[in-house]
Order: C-alpha cells, then structure tokens, then sequence
C-alpha cells in the first residue's frame, strides 16, 4: 500500500466546488491500495468552513486568511505530515482512478523521487518540459514510463515526491522567497542539483492555464509580471545566470511596453518587476 498525502490549496472557493476535492471524494482510495489523507490548505480571505461531520475522517482543514505564499503553505503541509509520499494538486484538477492506479505502478516499479503526469491544456502538452538554462522549451520526445531528462520542469500539480527526496532539498523544500509563480520549476532545478530522478507515469491531468487563457489585457500583464519577478529567485543560482537573467527580463519587458496598444511605459513595468 503506497502511503501519501495530498495537499489542495484553495482560494475564494468553497470546498463543494472545487473539482478536486469532489473528485478526490469519489475515489475508494483503499480498493486502490493508497493509505491517503488530505490537507486542503484555505487561503481564502474569508474562511469557509467546513461544517462539522461534512469532511471524511481522513482529512484535514487548514484556514490561512492572510493568504500565504504557496511555498511556505506546502512547506508547513510538509512539516506537519508524515507519509512516504507527497502530492500536490491545485483547486480545479479533475482526478481519475486511472491517474493513481498509474501512479502506484510507478512508485512501485520505478526507483525515482519524483513522479510527473503530463499536463495538458486546450489538447497541447504544457508540462513537463526542459530548461536549456534559463529558458523554457518542450520536451524533443515525451515518452511516458520513461525517466525524464536532469534539465526537466513540470508544473507542480499531479506531481508526486519521496519524502526523502523532500528532506534532501533541506529544511526548506519549497523557496519561499516565491510566492505563486517559480514555485515549481525552481523544486525541479534543485531536485536535480541533489541528483534526484523524475519518472514521467502514463497519466494525463487537463488543466487551465491562466498566463494562456487569461483574455482581459492587464490581467494578464500583472501575471507576467509576476512571472518575470519570479524569474529573478529560480535562476540566481551563480553570478553568470543572475546577470542573463536580469537581460531576459529586461528583453522581455522591453517587448511588453513596445506592444501595439500597450498602455505601460517600459520604465513603470520594471520597477514593477525590481520592486
């Protein structure tokens, strides 16, 4: 029996819509041979709690209305849980029997630290990836049952750790110094720094993206900030890399405040991004 906890952060959603937890629900995790608990983590400003009795046995509810960064609520989920093994799953992943049957014959065939599904939006692969440096681009070939390569990335939901491949990446698993956006590819960059393998399981999550289907034109400019913020902590890793990095950003915004109807001047944008 594979032990694992799940780990669900909400946001201004009540636990009854939330496409996750009512599929998660549904699932008779022990017919599947998973000793399973869930911690739904509540980031909401206002507390929806749960009523009393309404949640199963085995889970558990956490209300943080100062709406904490998603990595320090995965590192206290972390520290105050105990299994072999560590999901995270975001509000709105509509999960299957099929994606843990897959995950346990993973866990159980495979020696790895960390077990990947391929994520999926509007039918084309998003996750997982590569990094050639400091920059993203897709995988050559994506062969599901296979190890992936040590530059991989992968978003961080339906993705499934060791324990100790959590421990190896200290204290601190999760940099906290990144609130939303990073999160997930600066996990992968240190995972592989501590030698840890990934195993890409036969299993695919349908999932939004809202840096790709966001329509409204400042919204989606405050994401890619927020982006390029990011940007600066995942790669600071030697000096080389800090300085191609801050030129990126800098391209990138350049790009943005050039952009045909762009209502933002180039130097407001980067100290939005330096701030």
């Amino acid at each position: 029996m594979v032990n694992l906890d799940i780990f669900v952060v909400l946001y201004k959603r009540q636990i009854e819509a939330s496409e996750t937890l009512v599929s998660l629900r549904r699932l008779d995790f022990v017919t599947l041979d998973f000793d399973v608990e869930v911690h739904i983590w509540d980031n909401s400003p206002t507390p929806l709690w749960p009523e009393q009795g309404t949640l199963p046995a085995n889970w558990r509810y956490i209300s943080s209305p100062s709406n904490e960064a998603l990595s320090k609520a995965y590192n206290t989920l972390t520290r105050g849980t105990s299994r072999s093994y560590v999901m995270i799953l975001d509000q709105d992943s509509y999960v299957t029997e099929t994606l843990f049957l897959r995950l346990r014959s993973g866990i159980e065939q495979v020696n790895a630290d960390v077990f990947v599904p391929m994520i999926k939006h509007d039918g084309r692969v998003i996750s997982p990836g590569r990094l050639r440096w400091i920059k993203g681009a897709p995988l050559r070939t994506i062969h599901p049952g296979a190890l992936l390569p040590r530059n991989f990335t992968a978003m961080m939901s339906g993705l499934c750790m060791s324990r100790s491949a959590l421990l190896r990446n200290g204290a601190h698993p999760f940099d906290e110094r990144l609130r939303f956006y990073g999160i997930d590819t600066r996990f992968c960059r240190d995972l592989s720094q501590h030698g840890g393998a990934a195993y890409l399981y036969d299993a695919v999550l349908e999932h939004d993206s809202a840096l790709r289907s966001t329509v409204d034109r400042d919204a989606a400019l405050e994401r890619q900030i927020w982006l390029w913020k990011s940007w600066l902590q995942v790669f600071d890793r030697n000096l080389a890399e800090s300085i191609a990095i801050r030129f990126y950003v800098l391209w990138k915004v350049l790009q943005a405040s050039c952009r045909p109807g762009s209502q933002r001047k180039f130097g407001e944008l980067i100290s939005k991004v330096l701030r």
